[in-house]
């Protein structure tokens, strides 16, 4: 051996993991205290306890043997019982140290994320356009000083002494100087209103914001709350129903986003439901029209979403090109040329075993590329094995309603408040999500933040997440819907209908720059002072009974709906005084789901060919 040989210094790692896991839960029992506990209970507490027990029983004093023998048994059940708690809390607070890390993990990314979707919100618009739309962020997501509002009212309209207008009316009203508010409002409402007419063209919901905070009609403090975009879960839906991501705008994506978010800090969101009891046959059929439906959109998520992700996979590792597979493209043609890349990474593979001369790098980078390529592809297919099924279910109910439809054309009656066997029972419940259940949500939004390869550093994230279009984006709002379904049955209309009436937590001190704590600390915070007023969700629900039930509302519902949540008088008598003839609630007949076939043998052998290959490597 040369002299270099024995000069030579290994360097390796070695974990101690188990070991520093054994001596943290060690250190935590308090051995002192342990000990005492266990002799005390074997010594002077079985002791009395046997002698009175025996003597009560038997008459007598129980022998030494005895005694000996219950003390030693208490002894030696103390010291066992102190070795498994030893044991269970060097294994059970690993888990929980890991669970605690993914929930604050998912946290942090999603906090990140949220901020990146809003710059993609205003990246979408070019000009002017893209000027107002940071001025209307900014008014509706950060509760701003009255220099802030100035600047957003100059952004927002072009004029710099409208926004020096609006920051003195600001600041007056926050302080309560009402007078002088006044003052102001008569001296410019001319200048405003003129500025109002002109945005109309342009901008109505940049007209309507001035508006609103001109006449002090602002809905409250930010911290209780922003209004959510309206029917966003229903164009998230919409777009897995029919499998096209682009039926989702980014404004969707941040919405889906900020739900995962306070749900997974504690959000308890209040919902109104109702049941109904009586010759309802109709209402019956609708609801399990809507069942299936649900159940189709879960199922052609769990495909679709899969499939796409494969598609920008193969796309980013540079075994297809953009042109091949484009964005947006019909999910069967998708299929068909996802297909297509594979059977060549599976010749390539094969033509590469063959070539022995082929640098080892490349080996193993493609046997990565197929595995993960076929693995993508498998789930892809568990998720549209049910889609067939599910497909099946909702033609059936969908053909059931348009017979029913066709049948009655009655009303079923109106609303009454007070008791009888006929009627509605409004059902007041709450949407939130259990520990086990927050935990398999952020378990599973780890899983695919991995996949998708979104690190923790600002920079890979932002830059992962920047692809064109926005693909990633749109989903990765898929893909929360996913996880939350099971848990609070996002699919259902119902559920639908009451998170868009209540307000999502404000989010405005959120900042790239807060650690992942902060983020958490912010979102629990922000969660426990959201508004839960339900007066919103009440009229939703009489809107829902009047034009899909066919119901109509009596003075003493509206009266009724009014008293116990709050919910506007002119609004609910608005839904009652609109007479509608029971909506057209039957589908077009749907387009068959895409057949998708399981893995190719071709591929399966490829792949565990060529890791042979490259382990040898």
């Amino acid at each position: 051996m040369s002299k270099t040989d024995d000069r030579r210094i290994t360097l390796n790692r070695e974990t101690n993991e188990s070991t520093r896991r054994l001596k943290k839960s060690l250190n935590k029992v308090k051995w002192s205290h342990a000990l005492m506990q266990i002799f005390w209970t074997a010594g002077p507490v079985t002791t009395l306890g046997l002698i009175g027990g025996y003597y009560i029983g038997y008459g007598t004093m129980p022998s030494v043997q005895l005694l000996i023998y219950f003390v030693s048994f208490t002894v030696f059940s103390g010291i066992l019982g102190l070795v498994a708690k030893v044991i269970y809390d060097g294994t059970n607070d690993h888990l929980e140290e890991q669970s605690e890390r993914d929930i604050l993990n998912v946290t942090d990314k999603l906090a990140d994320l949220i901020l990146v979707t809003r710059d993609k919100v205003v990246q979408g618009y070019e000009g002017e356009a893209r000027q107002r739309e940071a001025a209307l962020q900014l008014l509706r997501r950060v509760d701003l000083t009255s220099y802030g509002v100035q600047i957003a009212f100059t952004d927002l309209t072009g004029d710099r002494r409208i926004g020096e207008i609006m920051g003195q009316i600001y600041a007056y009203r926050k302080i309560g100087l009402q007078t002088k508010v006044r003052e102001l409002y008569a001296e410019h409402q001319s200048h405003i209103n003129r500025m109002i007419d002109e945005l109309n063209q342009n901008s109505p919901q940049a007209a309507r914001e001035l508006k609103k905070w001109f006449t002090g009609n602002t809905s409250g403090r930010l911290k209780y709350g922003v209004p959510r975009e309206k029917y966003f879960l229903q164009r998230i839906m919409s777009a897995i129903e029919n499998n096209n991501p682009y039926l989702m705008t980014y404004r969707d994506v941040e919405e889906m986003m900020i739900l995962a978010f306070e749900l997974i800090n504690g959000r308890e969101i209040p919902t109104l439901t109702f049941s109904y009891s009586g010759k309802w046959k109709y209402a019956s059929v609708v609801d399990e029209l809507e069942r299936k439906r649900s159940q189709y959109r879960v199922a052609q998520a769990k495909g679709g979403n899969r499939m796409r992700a494969l598609s920008a996979y193969l796309v980013e590792a540079g075994y297809a090109s953009g042109e091949q597979l484009p964005e947006g493209l019909d999910i069967s043609l998708l299929i068909a040329r996802v297909t297509s890349v594979m059977d060549r990474l599976a010749v390539q593979a094969r033509q590469m075993i063959k070539n022995k001369e082929t640098a080892p790098g490349k080996v193993k980078h493609l046997s990565t590329v197929l595995e993960n390529s076929v693995e993508l592809y498998r789930l892809s297919y568990d998720g549209y094995k049910e889609v067939s099924k599910r497909h099946q279910e909702l033609e059936l109910a969908s053909k059931k309603w348009e017979e029913m439809t066709k049948q009655s054309g009655k009303t079923p009656g109106t609303v009454k408040v007070g008791s009888g066997r006929r009627g509605v029972r409004i059902k007041e419940s709450v949407i939130f999500l259990n520990e086990e259940e927050r935990l398999d949500v952020c378990r599973h939004l780890s899983w695919y933040f991995d996949k998708e390869d979104i690190n923790r550093q600002s920079y890979s994230l932002f830059s992962s997440f920047d692809n064109q279009g926005g693909m990633s984006a749109r989903r990765l709002a898929v893909e929360i819907a996913v996880a939350l379904e099971p848990h609070i049955k996002l699919s259902k209309p119902e559920i639908q209908r009451n998170i868009n009436a209540t307000k999502a937590i404000y989010l405005g001190g959120l900042s790239p720059d807060m650690s992942a704590v902060q983020k958490q600390e912010l979102g629990i915070r922000m969660a426990k002072e959201a508004d839960n007023e339900m007066g919103l969700a009440a009229i939703r629900l009489a809107d829902t009974l009047v034009h899909q039930y066919n119901v109509e509302l009596g003075e003493d519902a509206i009266e009724f709906l009014h008293y116990n949540y709050n919910a506007g008088l002119k609004s609910l008598k608005r839904v009652a005084e609109r007479k509608e003839t029971i909506r057209d609630k039957v589908r077009k007949k749907h387009a068959m789901p895409p057949a998708l076939k399981s893995p190719k043998q071709g591929w399966l052998k490829s792949l565990n060919e060529i890791k042979r290959v490259a382990s040898k490597l």
